[in-house]
């Protein structure tokens, strides 16, 4: 009897055992096909997208980035246009013996640099003229302004000298201000800013002229054309005294 019960407990284990395996494999395959036909989710922001099963495909191949390179705009030596890069262009013009000149740095319209193939004879007279107009403009241009000092007890010929250094400034091209002191008589410095005035009437024309409580100030403009004249002069003058 007591055989009987152990082969029966035996039994029922091992069918028990049986059917927890049993359950345990359907749970895994259970949840396998859950995971297998779970819907992907997908949640967008902006223009990322995310999900719930995770990437198992092959990585993304980077794509190889074109290196940029810079165009621009050449004109040939008849005025003619076309679009090619900077080192064509360093190529062509040294195999015409040309000289590639940049014309302009951009070009708002184009948005590329503008150059153009020159011959060495018209590349050398084209600079030539630059710097001839260059100089012109700097010739026409008045320089920094210089300030001078007088008192109104200076003597005739201290005020000689210093009318002298102001006339010497303005042929320069530097504007000059006076500042006359006038220590107690108002009446002579009036009359040495007069006499100021009068003396270079010739190379400088009066800007402003102020009276203060203590001073009187002049500033002196410089009449750049004549200026440029009296120097044009005297070079030619200093050449024409070397040669005698």
């Amino acid at each position: 009897m007591a055989t009987h019960t152990l082969c029966k407990t035996l039994r029922f284990f091992n069918f028990t055992r049986g059917i927890s395996c049993h359950l345990n494999l359907l749970c895994i395959n259970t949840q396998r096909l859950q995971y297998k036909i779970t819907p992907q989710w997908n949640y967008f922001d902006s223009k990322k997208s995310y999900s719930d099963i995770p990437d198992t495909g092959d990585p993304p191949v980077p794509k190889k980035k074109k290196l940029f390179v810079p165009r621009i705009t050449l004109l040939s030596e008849k005025n003619e246009m076309s679009v090619v890069t900077l080192e064509e262009a360093e190529k062509l013009a040294k195999r015409r013996n040309f000289k590639l000149v940049k014309i302009v740095d951009f070009d708002t319209k184009s948005e590329r640099a503008i150059y153009k193939l020159m011959k060495m004879n018209d590349f050398i007279d084209a600079e030539t003229k630059s710097k001839a107009e260059a100089k012109e403009a700097r010739n026409r241009s008045m320089k920094d302004e210089k300030t001078m000092t007088v008192s109104s007890k200076i003597s005739e010929h201290d005020l000689g000298t210093k009318i002298k250094s102001i006339n010497k400034m303005l042929g320069k091209r530097h504007g000059v201000r006076v500042v006359i002191s006038i220590d107690g008589n108002k009446e002579k410095a009036v009359e040495i800013a007069d006499s100021i005035i009068e003396e270079s009437k010739d190379v400088a024309k009066v800007a402003t002229k102020t009276s203060g409580g203590l001073t009187i100030k002049v500033i002196l403009r410089p009449v750049l054309e004549q200026t440029n004249e009296n120097t044009t002069e005297n070079h030619r003058s200093s050449n024409d005294d070397t040669k005698c």
